[in-house]
């Protein structure tokens, strides 16, 4: 996992020669159009002219003809600035939980070919981390994915951390693309105090798969980082078309399978537990098997599923109010990835609500809990 770049300021130079300024190129910005402009983050560019207020979304075509060497980069022309530039603070924020940012913050990037999110489109989706060392430098390893659901607590799959209780974690919050730098809003990282486990999980079929991360600190709630809305209600499963997953997992399942550097998404048609239960008993499992009430499931689609890696994961519906999403679901397994007839199988979040409740109120009573994942 990378670590999102600070803006660095631009200074001006004075040249030798008297009333002459010559300003020197950053460091960090390549030349490009034989030097007369200047690859620069694709949120600094609009209309070719190199954004110095803040203001505007651009529209980026992402391997255009004169390319930089930064996937996320775009050739514009050199402004030369004379001033340092300042970031402007941010206004205080409002949280309101399971806001989807469908246009991005602050930029929205078109050119995708495929399900790439925008920049913290997902405000609440967390990396859950394992923290080692490695010849004296201490690394993160991403273990699997997570929601926010409160500024200490994330939600996450047991089977994911089961054999990691110990080990360090950490989670990431307000990430993007794991592998660049550009991301206009910088990520946060909180170290995981205490690990919480349902009692009945069972880690041979992933039964009761739920755990809760207790965070050493609190998350700032911002643009790219914020709640999402739970509930104990399945109210709106009749709208199947309005359900997403969202993950860094692996695009295929087995060792061609390869995990993703952008966040996808993914929207996925909710399956009724008889359905899928029918469905399954199809593949290697047998007609004998019988799905547990913890899971419900999604998909079924050719080429649409969650996958390897994506362990987690929130599922998320559109609630009644049509502009909050609530998670219903979250990663768990599933018999390849994107088969056809074959839904996966998720963590049933609306069954295990009370359970969250519960343990959230332990960890942090006396505070009132659930005001921050409440939609209606």
């Amino acid at each position: 996992m990378r670590h999102l770049a600070v803006l660095a300021a631009v200074v001006a130079l004075a040249a030798a020669v008297p009333r002459e300024r010559r300003q020197a190129l950053p460091a960090e910005y390549a030349p490009c159009r034989g030097g007369k402009g200047v690859c620069v983050p694709y949120y600094l560019c609009q209309d070719d002219t190199v954004i110095t207020d803040g203001a505007g979304i651009i529209d980026i075509r992402i391997g255009g003809p004169e390319e930089c060497p930064n996937f996320l980069d775009i050739c514009c022309t050199n402004p030369h600035p004379t001033d340092t530039v300042t970031p402007t603070p941010l206004p205080g924020y409002q949280s309101t939980c399971g806001i989807r940012n469908t246009q991005g913050i602050d930029v929205r990037i078109q050119g995708f070919t495929g399900n790439e999110t925008q920049v913290a489109e997902f405000p609440w989706m967390a990396a859950v981390l394992k923290k080692e060392v490695v010849s004296g430098e201490e690394i993160n390893l991403y273990l699997c994915g997570g929601s926010l659901i409160h500024p200490h607590i994330i939600l996450t799959a047991a089977h994911c951390i089961n054999e990691h209780q110990n080990s360090g974690l950490r989670v990431r919050l307000g990430e993007w693309d794991t592998q660049n730098e550009y991301e206009p809003y910088k990520h946060q990282d909180r170290d995981v105090q205490q690990v919480i486990i349902h009692p009945d999980f069972k880690p041979n079929n992933l039964h009761n798969d739920y755990a809760l991360l207790y965070l050493s600190t609190p998350a700032e709630l911002s643009k790219n980082v914020d709640v999402l809305c739970l509930y104990d209600k399945p109210t709106f499963f009749n709208d199947i078309h309005s359900c997403v997953v969202t993950g860094w997992g692996k695009d295929r399942f087995g060792k061609k399978g390869v995990f993703q550097n952008v966040l996808k998404k993914i929207d996925l048609p909710y399956v009724q537990h008889g359905e899928c239960e029918k469905a399954l008993k199809t593949t290697r499992l047998g007609a004998f098997f019988k799905l547990d009430k913890s899971f419900i499931c999604a998909g079924g689609e050719a080429g649409k599923d969650s996958c390897s890696g994506d362990g987690g994961s929130p599922l998320m519906c559109l609630s009644g109010t049509g502009t909050q999403y609530v998670q219903v679901g979250m990663v768990a397994w599933g018999i390849g990835c994107g088969t056809a007839g074959i839904p996966a199988v998720y963590v049933d979040i609306i069954g295990g609500y009370y359970w969250i409740l519960e343990e959230a109120n332990k960890l942090l009573a006396p505070a009132i809990i659930d005001e921050y994942w409440q939609f209606f």
